[in-house]
């Protein structure tokens, strides 16, 4: 008995319940995949969250004086606005407060008014941060303080230190230039000294990198050797007229953006062993504020990312059936960002933050991520495609995948923009 044909429609009915059967058994495991893949990086954040080590601020503090000053200040309680830079640390005095260390100002037993001009600063290193610097100090003083270095010496160099000095080679003390103080006309007594050392930079904007800005200080308090230099009895007045910065105080690679020099309250959470309440001492803070060329940064640091990216953009441009051409793009793009981001990491120092930049790269990286296995996602539907005979279902799949080919530039500029947006935006104001 001779067999009969099966109808055309049994044949693709069968095909594509074998297609059906290849995609159910496909789909289930990529189902697993994904969970896998948010099941790892929920334990991943959670288990960096739980080792991650909270840091502990110090109770020592700095607040700005009533004393006039060379330095920017905000109305009390305003923060600077974003991208602002400024130079004032700690925080400033109320109304109330201003008044109060305006009477304890005139009643203290000894003033000294200090002059700083720096010469030359060099050799700034971010990865400590330090800075090396030589200029010139001079101290002026009545003559209740007179008597009391006279009571003790003679000596007034030694009862001042630059209080961020590192150790170094060179000694940083301030040396005298001459030696005994000279009498003025008004009767006060001056002396000039002379610094040269290296110091530690305390304040700069390594959230902004490589937009920053950095402020180099010469911190200046009393040595106070028995106790009688303290906040209320020695008060150190800032000499604005004459401070500053000379010829040589510009570091190239940097533009310079102004120096200050202010006299700050500093208080010492400890009466260092000798009973009492905790220590607060009178401190000068001179310093120079330097920032980075927007432009030179762009240049230097963003416009090779910028690029990489471009060609990312750029990976589903290539033609579809250059499968291994569009795969080798964003392997290449994601070897070549770890490089440039270890070359810039290289001349920082090891921060608990990410610096702006350090965010841009997360952008990077997970564009790139993105971009690899979309590659691989439609190079396996093309392989899909081969497979159906249905040409309206064939056709269907094409027009999709061109259109992917077609948004992802502008899905990735939109996204991608906004996330470094958000990055800029959302950058605490701290140093």
């Amino acid at each position: 008995m001779p067999t009969r044909p099966q109808p055309a429609f049994g044949l693709n009915f069968s095909k594509l319940q074998r297609l059906g059967m290849g995609k159910r058994r496909q789909r289930p495991w990529n189902v697993l995949a994904m969970v896998a893949v948010v099941l790892a990086a929920i334990l991943a954040i959670l288990g960096i969250g739980r080792i991650d080590v909270s840091p502990v601020l110090s109770r020592d503090s700095l607040r700005l004086s009533s004393a006039s000053r060379a330095l920017t200040t905000l109305p009390f309680g305003e923060k600077p606005a974003l991208g602002v830079w400024s130079a004032m640390r700690g925080d400033q005095l109320s109304a109330g407060e201003e008044r109060v260390d305006r009477a304890e100002f005139e009643r203290a037993q000894y003033k000294v008014e200090v002059g700083v001009y720096s010469t030359s600063n060099y050799e700034l290193d971010l990865t400590v941060p330090t800075y090396s610097s030589n200029g010139y100090v001079w101290l002026r003083w009545e003559e209740p303080m007179q008597r009391y270095v006279e009571a003790r010496g003679g000596d007034i160099s030694s009862m001042f230190i630059v209080l961020n000095t590192l150790l170094s080679d060179k000694d940083s003390s301030l040396r005298p230039v001459g030696n005994v103080p000279a009498r003025l006309a008004d009767g006060s007594y001056y002396q000039l000294f002379t610094y040269v050392g290296r110091y530690y930079v305390d304040k700069a904007s390594f959230r902004h990198y490589p937009f920053m800005s950095i402020s180099l200080p010469l911190v200046i308090e009393a040595n106070d050797i028995d106790g009688q230099l303290s906040y209320q009895n020695l008060r150190l007045i800032p000499e604005i007229r004459n401070s500053g910065m000379g010829l040589y105080a510009r570091i190239i690679g940097w533009l310079n953006t102004g120096w200050s020099i202010a006299e700050y309250r500093h208080h010492y959470a400890t009466n260092f062993g000798l009973g009492g309440e905790e220590n607060d001492y009178s401190q000068i803070l001179f310093e120079i504020s330097y920032g980075t060329s927007s432009w030179s940064s762009f240049w230097r640091l963003l416009l090779p990312l910028s690029v990489l990216m471009a060609m990312v953009l750029l990976v589903f441009k290539v033609r579809p059936d250059e499968q291994d051409a569009r795969a080798s793009i964003p392997v290449t793009v994601l070897l070549t960002l770890v490089f440039l981001q270890q070359t810039y990491r290289d001349n920082l120092p090891d921060l608990p933050f990410l610096t702006f930049l350090d965010q841009v790269y997360v952008v990077a990286y997970v564009v790139t991520l993105t971009a690899f296995v979309l590659v691989l996602w439609i190079g396996r539907r093309y392989a899909v495609m081969e497979s159906i005979e249905d040409p309206a279902e064939k056709q269907a799949l094409l027009l999709h995948l061109n259109r992917l080919d077609d948004t992802w530039p502008l899905v990735v500029v939109l996204l991608g923009g906004t996330a470094i947006t958000f990055c800029w935006m959302t950058i605490p104001q701290v140093g």
